[in-house]
């Protein structure tokens, strides 16, 4: 498993991988359905707000809508010469951006899957975007050493935080807008506050970190590490506050309920893993 994620009703938890199906159970963790239908790698998924679509986009160079519900098939878009590293629904839920190996960030309508605008800058790979909450803000990153905000009603390039020459794994938005978590290879976690881009103290500790999320209330951090742990934090100051140990290998993908009380975790040992957030 690489990706996963809970919709924001809290109602299904959604996870992908090397065999191309994507796998939807309930909260409790009993099977909903398996969605078949990419013939390679699935990198990336999400829900949109409403929680009645799921995104899924991969090596196939594909980007696929389903519904939620029933798992019946949408639209299925195709990217031009790349495979599909990422996918995030904007806040509204009327658009997708997308962005892989050919470097560019795509932003898609929705439900349709009709091409609306491709944003240009990244020189390499891009493995993650994210929406920032409460603005018209993308951010993006990749294998090329920084971080790129856009206006992404516009296109217009709004800065670069710079990563040096460090790989990106993923990126994630605090809910009040205010921060940007970026799990970077090397020196792990690392964030930003967007409205001066100045970037806070690094997270000690937080080594190896391939995917990181935000608790609904903006209080918590968790990051997934190479070497089979998910880690919680502090958002306020990057205190480590727990380390949770059960995966026996790479920790790919993390996400929270919506509630704050779960914490879901997907690995390359092939499980998806439920945790009790401790208070």
């Amino acid at each position: 498993m690489r990706v996963v994620a809970v919709s924001p009703d809290g109602e299904l938890i959604a996870a992908a991988g090397e065999g191309g199906t994507v796998r939807v159970w309930d909260a409790s963790g009993s099977t909903k359905f398996a969605l078949e239908g990419h013939t390679g790698k699935v990198n990336g998924l999400a829900f949109a707000p409403d929680s009645k679509t799921l995104a899924t986009c991969g090596d196939d160079r594909t980007i696929r809508l389903w519904d939620a519900s029933t798992g019946a098939a949408g639209a299925i878009i195709s990217t031009p010469e790349a495979s599909a590293e990422c996918v995030a629904f904007s806040f509204d839920g009327k658009a997708l951006a997308t962005a892989g190996g050919d470097g560019l960030v795509r932003i898609w309508a929705v439900p349709s899957g009709k091409p609306v605008r491709v944003l240009k800058g990244h020189t390499k790979r891009v493995h993650a975007v994210a929406f920032v909450p409460h603005a018209s803000t993308l951010a993006s990153a990749g294998e090329d050493g920084g971080v790129r905000l856009w206006n992404w009603l516009t296109a217009e390039p709004l800065g670069v935080l710079s990563v040096e020459k460090h790989r990106v794994h993923a990126l994630a938005a605090s809910p009040d807008g205010k921060t940007l978590a970026v799990a970077v290879t090397g020196s792990g976690l690392r964030w930003w506050n967007l409205s001066d881009r100045a970037e806070r103290a690094k997270v000690a500790g937080a080594g190896g970190a391939r995917a990181v999320a935000f608790d609904r209330d903006g209080a918590l951090v968790a990051t997934a590490h190479e070497d089979g742990t998910v880690k919680l934090w502090s958002a306020t100051d990057g205190a480590p506050l727990k380390t949770l140990t059960g995966h026996s290998g790479p920790v790919c993908g993390v996400g929270f309920s919506p509630d704050g009380k779960t914490l879901v975790s997907a690995g390359s040992d092939g499980t998806v893993k439920l945790w009790d957030v401790p208070k």
